[in-house]
């Protein structure tokens, strides 16, 4: 089911939905975009992008509907007037119970608005129609300060997890308390 978010300060009013099969190549150069923006500046795109192509990082977004839909997930766009924005996603987690939340990207643009929020608010919202009982994500503490931020304003807290990096902050909500 679509989720209206209206911006704070821009004049804009955003759909958040789920993501049709010919955006998926939107979506995956939104991630790219966003992802060397926020933690490989200084590295030129196309290296950025050849470099965590070999990870196998984005893996993932070579087939959405196989990765998340099939897989007991979603993935959903933020768009504005039919432009693709920001991207999100959850996806079964190998906990019992627990999904993850993923690919959160979203346009320089259309941060500090409530965007992010509204986009992160429309997944749990999701998670929790699927019966999920918590939610869980990772990110870098370092790099993505403004990210850690948002999450702990959410409701999410830091959980340990072996074999993290030092640069990794793991995060989790409980689902059922705000159901």
């Amino acid at each position: 089911m679509p989720f209206r978010a209206i911006g704070e300060s821009m004049q804009t009013q955003l759909i958040i939905r789920p993501i049709r099969a010919a955006e998926a190549p939107i979506a995956k150069a939104l991630v790219f975009q966003v992802a060397h923006e926020m933690m490989e500046p200084e590295m030129p795109f196309e290296s950025f992008r050849a470099l965590w192509d070999s990870w196998g990082v984005f893996d993932d977004l070579h087939d959405i509907a196989a990765s998340y839909e099939l897989k007991d997930g979603a993935f959903w766009v933020a768009d504005d007037a039919g432009a693709i924005v920001g991207t999100g996603a959850i996806l079964r987690y190998e906990q019992p119970g627990y999904c993850e939340l993923k690919r959160i990207a979203l346009l320089p643009e259309y941060r500090g608005h409530g965007h992010g929020y509204a986009l992160i608010r429309a997944l749990i919202g999701e998670a929790q129609r699927r019966r999920y009982r918590a939610m869980i994500l990772w990110t870098n503490r370092f790099r993505l300060t403004r990210a850690v931020a948002l999450y702990q304003q959410m409701g999410f807290v830091e959980v340990p997890h072996e074999g993290a990096d030092l640069d990794e902050i793991w995060m989790e909500q409980d689902l059922t308390c705000s159901r």
